[in-house]
């Protein structure tokens, strides 16, 4: 497999070691409990303000990396790096070995995690490559509503990993609202993915499915999908029937499962690629 896709695999994955783990509180009216540490493991797609660039960014997280493609020059680097703040600063990195060695790029700015807004710098040892690039969200969207998550799940000998998340509460950031609970699922409690499937400009929730035995390891995903008519997520059940990791490829509007399974993303609607 693709060294960049285990690479977010894991960072999807991963528990936070560095987060203090909340005490479980139970849910009046329910056996479930609030449970910390969850990890919200995000990835930006951001373009170029003169669409000369685009960027595949995994922020907020242990080990930022991402994905620069230079559409002039018709290459792409990867990186990976350290955050601190709103702060970034990556390094480039081998594309099939994550090779921390590879140093020719520099690529450093400062994130607005609302807007998406970013001021950034790429540099390397060629003075002529230095360049200040801005970008904004690559897919647009209005009325992008700003949310924090609430978790609540199960503890015990008996519980898939000894902890599993089973209710969702997505709730309005600026006024503490509650928007919608997801429910009626049984899924990895270390960590969870939120990423614009359908390059559609509205962030989706993806859980690693832990239902009926299945592990980590089966690459088994649960897919709910902002609908902005409605305001609302929605759990798609054909998402759900592929198996494999949703890597996406931004510039493409790809989505590649592996293990040769590529689909297009048009207008919304998903097809699949002959490879």
């Amino acid at each position: 497999m693709n060294k960049k896709i285990l690479l977010c695999i894991a960072a999807f994955l991963a528990s936070s070691m560095s987060f203090a783990e909340s005490p479980a509180v139970p849910v009046e009216g329910s056996q479930l409990k609030s449970i910390g540490n969850v990890r919200v493991s995000m990835q930006r797609m951001l373009r170029s303000t003169d669409g000369r660039y685009f960027l595949d960014l995994y922020a907020g997280i242990w080990n930022p990396h991402g994905v620069l493609t230079d559409a002039a020059e018709n290459k792409s680097i990867a990186f990976k790096g350290s955050q601190k703040g709103d702060f970034i600063h990556l390094k480039s990195v081998s594309v099939d070995s994550m090779d921390e060695a590879v140093a020719k790029y520099e690529f450093s700015g400062k994130l607005d995690a609302n807007t998406g807004l970013m001021a950034a710098e790429l540099s390397s040892s060629d003075p002529k490559e230095h360049a200040a690039i801005s970008f904004e969200p690559a897919f647009k969207a209005a009325d992008k509503p700003v949310i924090i998550f609430k978790f609540y799940g199960s503890e015990g000998a008996d519980q898939p990993y000894g902890k599993a998340l089973k209710r969702l509460d997505i709730v309005n950031k600026t006024n503490n609202s509650l928007l919608q609970s997801l429910t009626d699922f049984t899924a990895f409690a270390g960590s969870i993915g939120f990423l614009d499937i359908n390059f559609d400009g509205y962030y989706d929730v993806v859980l690693a499915d832990t239902s009926e035995n299945r592990k980590i390891e089966d690459k088994r995903f649960i897919y709910w999908m902002y609908n902005p008519k409605t305001k609302l997520f929605q759990r798609s059940s054909r998402l759900e029937n592929i198996t494999g990791f949703p890597a996406l490829h931004s510039d493409k509007q790809q989505i590649d499962f592996g293990n040769g399974q590529l689909y297009q993303v048009t207008n919304g609607l998903l097809n699949r690629i002959s490879q």
